[in-house]
């Protein structure tokens, strides 16, 4: 119907639909008429992969593209072009006011992790949005709409708050020390999970008591809870049930935190450590959300962690009942005892009577009589005694069975020795004896190797009377050689006698070696998988099926500088460059959709401000059929941005360049043709001469740097007289100047080199000095012998260089140009200097002030570099003629001063033997001098940054003091180390020792 419209043009299904839409019955009348503002919108949010929507005008007229159609749920696409209040009736309320503060004041609004509660699937959805609202703006600055942007998090906000309800479980998993206490904090638990668990219903299927009796529920009044047990009569099992339709199934529905009734529940069983079912939990769902796979496992998480508080419970609840045990066999043991005391008193008596008797027939009748009575009692006395005999045995084998028939092993350990009293089979297998071997024995003279670890713990139970657990303890013992190892919950119990001395100690041990196996495989795993994905440079992310970022490695955190969790919350979109945004946005979006690879370049903002080209991949982990996550990389090409840019810049310059030799060559041609007379001929040639020989230069430096590049360019090496091949290059540039070039030399020096390449180095010194010092009238050549080095220094009185150019002026293709000065050539003649120099194993550096001229330095050893040996080393002390090093003990201070010419492998040298003697000595400040050295250690200031001071900071250092060197290059080479350097050691650099040493001693130790 409006296909003709090019701001309606793609879009996918949105795109389609609006552009069919009779819109002449709504406010916005017919797209013909829409105004370029609301076009323009509508043009954006169609090519966007991301969600927006765009209300319009004063009863905010609902527009909407693909990636937001999913957010209306099944209102789409009924909610296209109809108002905000007619599509949100649930929520306009809390809206409105918003949303005509942007339309009539121009405010703009972001919510992030906003509760709105939706109707969009049949029912009232508890959700949650981060969103923006923002003013559509026309030609005359007018607000016509409300441009919306906005991401669902309602799945991360409930994971997050579901996530800490379990943790809170874990917690408790052992602080109930019986069933009714494990009850009572299962029920404490639970109240707090009342926005994911409105209400709650536990039956017991202890056969001791009635079957499937309710010990604690939520919510509920008696008639509900009969209802629901209706529901579950006869199912109730091992098996998990989901009840739903509950709102029609209960003559009362239950309303449990939110207005609408309780739809759904799970019935789960709650198994002991044995695997039998001692209980059921019914775990109501919110009547605001559906149980999905995520919900159905954070329940069954619950009901399991449940579990897990009364399994530990009725452990230590077996520990109590076995304490009292022992107590009531005293006790039996005690009357026992008192019994028999009494029936030898009665002989006693019986015997005296009958002395009596035999004495005094007078007294025969009554002492027939008091011994018929004594007869009597002591008849009693002796069925007394039977009975209590018998109570004792009965108690003594319940006792007996209590002990042999428990999963876990215990073991009752007396006296000093601590002799095993009791024991049972379980815990014999646990160190692999029979309990026969152990009974009656000093537990320790079976097992010695075990004393050091738990004598010391059971020691202070028995001098306190205070039980102890442990938990995840590890043991070894041995079995005819072989170890027996394995991880142990443990509860230390005193055992008291009657009159509540403790005599031993009662031990429960519970095998849980599998888990902790389990776990700490899991752990290794999870600790390798994140060396793996901290240690490569890239940046790594995860997101789930719906493109929700979920993790990000530590790169992406150094990076951006704030922690991963925070990253996650805030998504991609706070740290990519506004431009780039739409464009990944849709480009993920289409990803998302399609299931194929997600490939973009954009920028991100890094802590420092500053943003950085990266290449973006990711790819979906298809299981089962199903995306389950995306595993992303960003890539830094930031390089490689710069490279292609100076590649694109030097292409532009060469073409210049070339082109001009090449127009004069053509200019003097024609020329040259014309003309008749000998001596302007003469002129066009020589000036035609001099254009090719400019060619012939530009052409020549092309190929110098391809060789170099290809690792091709070739050296003759071999003795010549390097004091005559300056004086040749002097006095040829000499004809072509009119500067004056002053050579200052010593005599003849032979040396072993490419003459011809060390003579391009010395043209191309000269050459510059002479092309950057237009107004100067002179330039100075020094060549002397320092030591066992060659040094070569060309100074010119121009123009100067900035500091900021110094340290690139060696980079390939860079070139000095301002607005008050042009100079031509390609910004190679200096990067194919420094090559010819480094493949002589030598060094350059350059000294400039801007205004007043540069010096061009290079050096070259006339001997194989060799390591130097350590003119003095000892434990505080070291020196070679490079660098000394020696601990300022006072301070606690290394002190390091750097001396002459430094290479990278001095440099190397000298750091490696600094890491050595930071971590003998433990300090963490370093003094570092560059003050004595000479020329730069340009070179191994990469090498420095990236690999030693993360070395250094490993090995302690905290604080850097760093003295500069005289040299500029040599100072702009340090700052650059410390600037590429990761870590967070502190360096600050001062121009003097003294200044440096007192910032140090101003620190805290």
């Amino acid at each position: 119907m409006h296909e003709h419209l090019p701001f309606l043009l793609g879009g996918g299904q949105l795109g389609e639909l609006i552009r069919n839409k009779d819109w002449s019955s709504t406010t916005l009348n017919s797209p013909e008429a829409w105004p370029e503002s609301l076009r323009s919108a509508i043009a954006i949010s169609l090519s966007s992969g991301f969600p927006i929507a765009i209300y319009w005008g004063e009863d905010f007229t609902l527009l909407y593209n693909d990636a937001w159609s999913s957010i209306p749920g099944q209102k789409h696409p009924w909610a296209l072009g109809k108002p905000g209040a007619v599509v949100w009736p649930e929520i306009w309320g809390g809206l409105k006011e918003e949303f005509e503060s942007v339309l009539y004041q121009g405010k703009s609004y972001r919510r992030p992790d906003a509760p709105l509660y939706m109707h969009r699937y049949g029912y009232t959805e508890e959700c949650y949005f981060d969103y923006t609202l923002s003013p559509v703006l026309d030609a005359g600055g007018k607000v016509g709409g409300v441009f919306n942007a906005v991401i669902e998090t309602s799945y991360r906000v409930i994971n997050e708050r579901r996530a800490a309800i379990r943790s809170e479980f874990l917690s408790q998993g052992h602080a109930a020390t019986s069933i009714n206490a494990a009850y009572n904090n299962i029920e404490v638990l639970l109240k707090t999970a009342f926005l994911d668990i409105p209400f709650y219903i536990y039956y017991s299927n202890d056969p001791k008591s009635i079957e499937n009796e309710v010990i604690f529920s939520s919510c509920l009044n008696a008639g509900q809870l009969y209802d629901i047990s209706q529901m579950t009569e006869g199912i109730i099992g091992q098996q998990i049930i989901h009840l739903t339709d509950l709102d029609n199934h209960m003559s009362e529905p239950a309303t449990c935190h939110w207005p609408e009734p309780v739809t759904e529940a799970l019935v789960i069983p709650v198994l002991s450590a044995e695997g039998v079912v001692k209980g059921n939990l019914v775990l109501a769902a919110s009547a605001r959300k559906r149980i999905d796979e995520d919900y159905r496992q954070f329940l069954l998480a619950i009901a399991a962690n449940a579990g897990m508080i009364l399994n530990n419970a009725a452990a230590a609840e077996l520990a109590v009942a076995y304490q009292n045990e022992l107590l009531l066999n005293a006790e039996l043991q005690e009357e026992q005892q008192a019994l028999t005391e009494e029936v030898t008193a009665a002989n006693e008596d019986l015997s005296a009577l009958n002395e009596e008797l035999y004495a005094s027939n007078e007294q025969l009748g009554a002492a027939n009589r008091e011994l018929a009575t004594t007869n009597e009692e002591l008849n009693e006395t002796q069925a007394l005694l039977q009975e209590t005999l018998k109570g004792l045995g009965q108690s003594e084998q319940r006792f007996q069975n209590l002990i042999r028939e428990a999963s876990v092993g215990i073991v009752l350990l007396t006296g000093t020795e601590l002799v095993v009293e009791v024991v049972n089979e379980a815990y014999g297998k646990l160190i692999g004896r029979s309990a026969q071997e152990l009974l009656k024995r000093p537990l320790f003279e079976i097992i010695p190797e075990a004393e050091a670890d738990f004598r010391k713990i059971i020691g202070p139970v028995l001098q306190s009377g205070e039980p102890t657990h442990l938990y995840e303890q590890a043991y070894l013992v041995y079995k005819d050689g072989l170890p027996i190892s394995g991880f142990l919950n443990l509860i230390y119990q005193p055992y008291r006698e009657t009159d509540g001395k403790v005599t031993g100690v009662m031990i429960l041990c519970q095998d849980v070696s599998d888990q902790v196996a389990a776990r700490l495989q899991a752990e290794a795993t999870e600790r390798r998988s994140q060396f793996m994905l901290n240690a490569i440079p890239q940046q790594v992310w995860t997101a789930d099926p719906q493109g929700q970022l979920n993790y990000v490695n530590q790169v992406v955190s150094d990076d951006f500088g704030y922690p991963g969790p925070e990253i996650v919350g805030q998504g991609w979109q706070a740290f990519i460059h506004p431009d780039d945004l739409p464009s990944c946005l849709l480009a993920w979006h289409q990803a998302l959709t399609s299931g194929e690879e997600y490939l973009t370049e954009f920028r991100l903002k890094f802590a420092n401000g500053a943003y950085n080209w990266h290449l973006a991949r990711a790819i979906p982990l298809i299981e089962n059929g199903e995306i389950s996550l995306w595993l992303g990389t960003n890539t830094n090409i930031e390089q490689q941005k710069r490279t292609e840019q100076k590649k694109d810049e030097f292409l532009s310059i060469a073409s210049h360049e070339l082109k001009t030799p090449l127009t004069g060559i053509k200019a003097f041609t024609q020329l040259m043709q014309r003309s008749t007379d000998p001596g302007r001929t003469a002129s066009y040639i020589e000036k035609s001469t001099d254009n090719i020989h400019r060619l012939e230069k530009l052409i020549n430096d092309l190929l110098d740097v391809t060789k170099i590049n290809a690792g091709k360019l070739s050296y003759d090496l071999k003795a010549f007289n390097f004091s005559q091949m300056l004086k040749d290059s002097v006095e040829s540039a000499q004809l072509i100047t009119h500067h004056r070039i002053n050579l200052e030399q010593t005599e003849d020096l032979i040396i072993t080199g490419d003459r011809f390449r060390l003579e391009q180095v010395i043209n191309n010194f000269l050459s510059n000095a002479i092309k950057y010092s237009p107004d100067g009238i002179q330039v100075n050549v020094k060549s002397q012998l320092s030591g066992e080095a060659l040094i070569v220094s060309v100074q010119d009185f121009g123009i100067g260089i900035q500091q900021e150019h110094i340290q690139r002026l060696f980079d390939r293709y860079y070139r000095i140009d301002n607005s008050s000065t042009r100079f031509e050539g390609l910004g190679l003649g200096l990067y194919i200097s420094s090559e010819i120099v480094k493949r002589h194993m030598g060094t350059f550096w350059i000294e400039s002030e801007l205004g007043k001229g540069s010096t061009f330095y290079f050096r070259l050893p006339l001997t194989e570099p060799q390591p130097a040996p350590p003119l003095t080393e000892e434990n505080q002390f070291y020196q070679n003629e490079h660098i000394t090093i020696k601990q300022d003990n006072d301070n606690k201070c290394l002190e390091v001063d750097w001396t002459g010419f430094q290479t990278i492998d001095t440099v190397k040298e000298g750091g490696s033997k600094m890491i050595q003697m930071l971590k003998a000595s433990g300090f963490k400040n370093v003094m570092n001098d560059n003050t004595n050295v000479i020329g730069s250690w340009s070179e191994a200031s990469d090498w420095a940054g990236q690999e030693w001071f993360p070395m250094m900071e490993k090995a302690g250092l905290k604080y850097f003091a760093w003295v500069y060197s005289p040299s500029a290059f040599s100072r702009l080479s340090a700052e650059k180390a410390v600037d590429v350097k990761v870590g967070n050691t502190i360096v600050h650099f001062f121009t003097e020792a003294e200044t440096a040493r007192q910032w140090l001693s101003s620190l805290e130790m």
